[in-house]
């Protein structure tokens, strides 16, 4: 019966179990500094397995382009699925460029289903290579990480600009450790004043 039957099941497997294969890498904090560009960016738009970014900021790497465009997992691909990036959503990313596509990248009966284009990016599902921003705040896995876990949802997020000033090596990450700990509600509430403050300095600039 195995015999018979083993190939079929192997067949009825998801291709990236059996074409993706890994070592995992660790947090953001061990992956990002190998990444041709870590920005912080907006999806404005998915289709197939691509969503099309937009460049809120650049914290590293060259990119002049005010969009650009992100492929994720075919299937057969060690990337996170497009799923996960929903329009209007907004991520810090640490990705790689494309600079050399493979020559059977591009399957014309599949062409929303691409490994991507020359200047593109990608992102890989080997480590914690973006982490979402909402309200202000960034969460992921920044500091540690149990192996295939990008999100604890015990950890607190942290400011934006906290999370630059431990970019720039203004914060240590004993600081940023203290941050992301379950916060009681007082506290909760000085961050919550500290993001208000923060965006009405952010739009006065941007108005100046």
């Amino acid at each position: 019966m195995l015999r018979l039957f083993g190939p079929l099941l192997l067949s009825l497997l998801s291709p990236s179990v059996l074409a993706c294969d890994c070592l995992w890498q660790g947090p953001f904090k061990a992956v990002y500094d190998n990444a041709d560009l870590l920005a912080h960016v907006r999806v404005e738009a998915t289709k197939g397995n691509s969503a099309d970014l937009r460049l809120l900021e650049t914290l590293s790497g060259k990119e002049y382009r005010e969009n650009i465009r992100l492929w994720a997992d075919t299937g057969e691909l060690c990337r996170p699925e497009i799923d996960q990036f929903s329009e209007g959503s907004e991520w810090v990313i640490a990705a790689q460029r494309i600079d050399t596509p493979p020559e059977d990248s591009f399957n014309p009966f599949k062409p929303n289903i691409s490994f991507g284009r020359r200047g593109d990016y990608f992102l890989s599902s080997c480590g914690v290579y973006w982490l979402p921003v909402k309200g202000g705040r960034v969460s992921g896995n920044i500091l540690t990480a149990t192996r295939w876990q990008y999100l604890d949802p015990k950890k607190t997020p942290v400011i934006m600009p906290l999370f630059y000033q431990w970019l720039n090596g203004e914060v240590s990450d004993a600081t940023l450790s203290e941050a992301v700990r379950p916060q009681p509600a007082s506290r909760q509430l000085l961050n919550d004043t500290k993001i208000f403050l923060w965006q009405l300095e952010r739009e006065r600039r941007e108005t100046e």
